[in-house]
Formats: C-alpha cells, sequence, structure tokens
C-alpha cells in the first residue's frame, strides 16, 4: 500500500473498496448546501464513473466535531468498517482553543493516524480545512493559519497524503471568490465543489471531460 500515493492503491485494485470520511460539519455537508451536494458525495460519484461500482463510501463526519472526538470515537466512527482509506477533514472547530491548543491537537491528530493504520491498515488522507470569511467566529479567523500548518506537518511527518484545501482558497493569484461560502466558515454548493476538485485532483481523477467535471466552478 503507498501512503503517498493513494490514488496507486485504488488503480492498482480490482477489489471493491471501503470508503470513511470523518470530521466536521463540512465533510458531513449539513445545511449550509442548501441541499446540493458535498465534496464527499461528488468524490464518490466521480469514483463510479471510474468504474469503482462496487465500492461504499462512508460519511460519518458530525457537525462541531473537533480532532478530540474522532480520536475518542475512532471505533464507531470509523475502525468498525475496516476501511482501506480514510479522508479526514477536521480542525475549524479546533481553533476555539486558539496557539495554546496547537501541541494538544497536533498529538490528537497524529494518534488518530496512527490509530486508522493499527486498527484498520488503512491509508488515511490528510486535509486541511477551507478558508473562512471575515465573518466567521473570531477564533477561527484568527487562529486557522496556524492549524493549516500544523495540519500540514502532521502528513508530512507522519508520511500520509496531503489535500491543501486552505493553499488552495488563499493562493494570492486566485484566491477563494465570496460566492463560494454559505456563511462564515462554512462552504455552500460552490465552495464543495471546489473541495472536490481539488481531492481528486490529489488522487489524480480530475477530469473536466467528465460528467463531475462538467460541474464547472465559477
Amino acid at each position: 500500500m503507498d501512503r503517498q500515493n493513494p490514488l496507486a492503491h485504488v488503480k492498482g485494485s480490482d477489489q471493491p473498496l471501503t470508503w470513511t470520511f470523518i470530521g466536521d460539519s463540512v465533510t458531513a455537508g449539513t445545511w449550509h448546501t442548501y441541499g446540493a451536494r458535498s465534496y464527499p458525495e461528488l468524490f464518490a460519484e466521480r469514483m463510479r464513473e471510474m468504474a469503482r461500482t462496487a465500492d461504499v463510501f462512508i460519511n460519518t463526519a458530525v457537525s462541531g466535531w473537533t480532532v478530540y472526538e474522532l480520536d475518542r470515537h475512532l471505533d464507531r466512527i470509523a475502525l468498525r468498517f475496516s476501511p482501506d482509506l480514510v479522508v479526514v477533514g477536521i480542525g475549524l472547530n479546533d481553533t476555539r482553543l486558539g496557539t495554546a491548543g496547537l501541541a494538544g491537537f497536533s498529538a490528537t491528530y497524529r494518534r488518530v493516524v496512527r490509530g486508522l493504520r493499527e486498527g484498520a491498515g488503512s491509508t488515511v488522507v490528510v486535509q486541511t480545512p477551507n478558508d473562512t470569511l471575515s465573518t466567521a467566529p473570531r477564533h477561527v479567523v484568527d487562529h486557522l493559519p496556524r492549524y493549516a500548518e500544523e495540519i500540514r506537518a502532521v502528513a508530512a511527518d507522519t508520511r500520509a497524503p496531503l489535500v491543501d484545501h486552505y493553499a488552495a482558497w488563499t493562493d494570492p493569484e486566485a484566491p477563494a471568490p465570496e460566492h463560494w461560502y454559505a456563511m462564515g466558515c462554512h462552504p455552500g454548493a460552490h465552495g464543495h465543489r471546489a473541495m472536490a476538485r481539488t481531492l481528486l485532483d490529489a488522487f489524480g481523477a480530475w477530469d473536466p471531460a467528465s460528467r463531475t467535471g462538467r460541474l464547472a466552478i465559477p
């Protein structure tokens, strides 16, 4: 299993795979999408377009959760499914603890990655959160950049594939337009499409000519 290249694991197996998405409200795709599909749903659709019709996609993300809930409930939200690949989306709510919480966040995130690998042999894909509007909670606005940096460090230290949504949304040459957001720090329909594209790019699976790809991101 190639932890640095998750697509190699996908393409290298004709066996059905089990995917688990764990994290907070963004990954859960709660009401901020206003009925539109979330990025995990769009990702699953693209995998099926690639003939992975027997794969199972399980989303156990919970609104309001932090990395500490992931660690505490890892068996319930992931290990019981014996997932082949786990996509983690966490960090926005952890910013409530400010810079004083960075060390604990980092240590717990590493424990989650280790627990998934040791408990289920999973390939773990680490993601930074999307960026935030200035109208988001102050703790997110003030501390999200540092938490994104810490997630990158976790990915590097654990040799986990990194999907850097935060970098994509804060690209100085093409920053995220306001209509990618539903409110505050939550992406809306366009934001989830942007996140799906970034995730698919990381897997080498983005194709603008595909049905999923034709969901252009204005």
